[in-house]
C-alpha cells in the first residue's frame, strides 16, 4: 500500500484533533466539576441524572417541608389535647371535693364561676390553630370548631339530628315546691303552700337548650327492638314555674328549654329504654359564643341568610370514617396527623359541667334563701304579726329539708361524675396515645428519610460529579499527548518534495 504525504497529513491532523479534543473535555470536566454538560456526552448518564435528581429533589422536599410541616401540627395538637386533659382533671378535682360537700357558703359562687370557666377553657381548645388552619375540624380546616364571636354565628340556623343511645337515659334526683319567701304576703293572704319533696326523674339532655320554638320544635323517633319506630312529641315546661318544673305525667314527656332536657315519664320511660336507638331532630338558631357548631357533630341542614335576603342551605354528613388530613411524608407514605374535635371535646362534657354547676348554684340559693327568711324574722312589718313568724318559721324548718335534699342531690352528682369525667380523660387520653405514636413514627420516618437523602446525593454525585484529582491528572497526561502529537505531527509535516529529490 502507497502512503502519501497527505496521508500522513489527515491522519496527523485528525489524530491531533481527537488528542485535543479529549483536552478540550477534560478540562471541561476540570472546570465544572460534571461528567457531561449535554445530554448527547452520555445519555446513560444523563438519563440516571434526571430520576436521581427527582429522587432527591422528592426526599428534599419530605426532609425539609412536609415532615417538620406535620411534625409542629402534630406537637401543636398534643399540646391542646393535654390542655383539654388538664381541665378535665380540674373538674374530676372538683368532683371528689363535691363529693364530700367539704365547700363553704362562700366559696360556692366561685366554684360556680370556675366550673363554667372550664367548659369554655375546654371549648376554647376546639379553635386552636396551626399556620392559620384549625386543628380539630377535619377537613374543614378553615371554619373554627366553636362559634368564636357573634359574627361567625349571625344569620345562621340548623335543623339538627341527633342520635342518642337510650342507655344514656338516666334518672335524676329533684326538688320540687322549692322555698321562696318572695311569696310570704301571697300565703299569708290565704295562697296555696306546699313543702319541698324530693322525686327522681328521667331525664335525656339534647347537644343544646333553647331551642328556637321549643317543644314545638321537637320530633323525637325511637327504633325499637323490632324495627318499628315510635314517634314521641313532648310538650313544653318552663323554669318558671318550679313547682311543676320536673312534674311529668307517667305517660308524658317534657321538654325544659333553659336547660335542653327531656323528661320522660315513668311509662314512657320504660317502654323506650330498651329501644335500638332515638333519633332527635330540632331547630335551632339562637346560639352563644362558645357553642359547640353542630355541623362539625351531627348531620344536620344550615340555612345561612345572605346579604340579599336569600337563603343559602346546606347539607352536612357525619362521615362514619372520619376526615383524615394526610401528609406524604417519604414515597408512597402517608400519615394522619389530626385528630377530630368530636374524638376529645364532645357536648356531654359541656352538659355535665353545666350540671354541676347547676346544682351548686341550687345549693347556694337555698342558703341565700334561709339568710333571707332569718332577716325577715327581724322585719318591722313581720316580727309582731304571731301569723308571719309562724309562716317564716314553718318556712325555715321546709329550707332547710330543701338545703339537705339540695346537698344530698348535689354529693350524689358530684360522686356520679367522678366516673364519667374519668370516662372522659380516658377518651382523650387514647387520642393523646394515638397522636403521641403518630409522632414517634414519624421521627423514625424522618431519621430514614435524613438517611435516604444522604444515600441518593452520594449516588447523584456519584453519577455526575468528577473525581477532580484523577481527572486533572488526565487532563495534564493529555496535554503531553497533545503536545507530543504536535510536536511530532510539526517535523512530519514540515517535510517537502526537494527533501525526496
Amino acid at each position: 500500500m502507497r502512503v502519501t504525504n497527505q496521508m500522513v497529513t489527515n491522519n496527523s491532523l485528525r489524530n491531533m484533533q481527537k488528542s485535543m479534543g479529549r483536552v478540550n473535555k477534560l478540562n471541561e470536566q476540570v472546570t465544572t466539576g460534571k461528567k457531561i454538560s449535554a445530554p448527547s456526552q452520555d445519555p446513560v448518564v444523563a438519563i440516571r441524572a434526571l430520576k436521581l435528581r427527582t429522587t432527591c429533589d422528592q426526599l428534599d422536599q419530605y426532609k425539609k417541608k412536609n415532615i417538620p410541616d406535620a411534625l409542629s401540627w402534630l406537637d401543636t395538637t398534643q399540646t391542646s389535647i393535654q390542655n383539654v386533659f388538664n381541665r378535665l382533671d380540674d373538674v374530676y378535682a372538683y368532683c371528689e371535693q363535691g363529693a364530700s360537700d367539704t365547700y363553704q357558703t362562700k366559696d360556692r359562687n366561685t366554684i360556680v364561676n370556675e366550673l363554667y370557666a372550664l367548659k369554655d377553657a375546654i371549648f376554647s381548645e376546639g379553635g386552636t390553630t396551626y399556620a392559620g388552619r384549625y386543628l380539630f375540624s377535619g377537613y374543614k380546616t378553615e371554619t373554627n370548631l366553636i362559634f368564636q364571636n357573634d359574627e361567625a354565628k349571625a344569620g345562621l340556623s340548623y335543623n339538627i339530628t341527633q342520635d342518642i343511645d337510650p342507655a344514656t337515659i338516666e334518672p335524676k334526683s329533684v326538688v320540687l315546691n322549692e322555698v321562696d319567701e318572695t311569696q310570704l304576703d301571697a300565703i299569708l293572704a290565704g295562697g296555696a303552700y306546699e313543702a319541698p319533696i324530693s322525686e327522681d326523674v328521667y331525664r335525656m339532655r339534647l347537644a343544646y337548650s333553647n331551642l328556637d320554638n321549643g317543644a314545638d320544635d321537637i320530633s323525637i323517633t325511637v327504633t325499637n327492638a323490632d324495627g318499628s319506630t315510635t314517634t314521641i312529641t313532648p310538650t313544653m315546661k318552663q323554669v318558671a314555674d318550679s313547682a311543676t318544673y320536673y312534674d311529668v305525667d307517667p305517660d308524658g314527656v317534657n321538654y325544659i328549654p333553659e336547660t335542653g332536657e327531656v323528661i320522660f315519664g315513668e311509662n314512657i320511660y320504660n317502654s323506650i329504654k330498651e329501644a335500638e336507638n332515638i333519633e332527635v331532630n330540632y331547630n335551632k338558631s339562637k346560639f352563644e359564643v362558645g357553642d359547640l357548631r353542630p355541623e362539625m357533630y351531627f348531620n344536620c341542614t344550615q340555612y345561612k341568610e345572605l346579604p340579599d335576603g336569600t337563603i343559602d342551605e346546606t347539607q352536612f354528613t357525619i362521615d362514619p370514617d372520619g376526615q383524615p388530613i394526610q401528609y406524604e411524608v417519604n414515597f408512597n407514605q402517608y400519615i394522619t396527623v389530626n385528630a377530630e374535635g368530636r374524638e376529645l371535646i364532645t357536648h356531654d362534657m359541656g352538659n355535665r359541667i353545666e350540671d354541676l354547676a347547676i346544682a351548686v348554684q341550687d345549693v347556694l340559693d337555698i342558703e341565700n334563701t334561709i339568710s333571707r327568711l332569718k332577716q325577715l324574722l327581724g322585719d318591722p312589718q313581720y316580727k309582731d304579726n304571731e301569723d308571719a313568724v309562724a309562716q317564716l318559721n314553718k318556712m325555715l324548718e321546709d329550707a332547710d329539708v330543701e338545703l339537705a335534699l339540695k346537698r344530698e342531690n348535689m354529693q350524689k352528682l358530684f360522686g356520679n361524675n367522678m366516673s364519667n369525667f374519668q370516662g372522659f380523660m380516658e377518651d382523650v387520653s387514647a387520642v393523646q396515645a394515638k397522636v403521641g405514636t403518630t409522632y414517634s413514627k414519624l421521627e423514625l420516618i424522618q431519621t430514614r428519610v435524613t438517611e435516604q437523602v444522604a444515600n441518593f446525593e452520594e449516588l447523584k454525585s456519584s453519577n455526575e460529579d468528577v473525581e477532580t484529582e484523577e481527572t486533572a491528572i488526565e487532563l495534564y497526561q493529555a496535554e503531553l499527548v497533545y503536545e507530543s502529537a504536535l510536536s511530532t505531527t510539526a517535523s512530519v509535516i514540515k517535510k517537502t518534495l526537494l527533501d525526496y529529490l
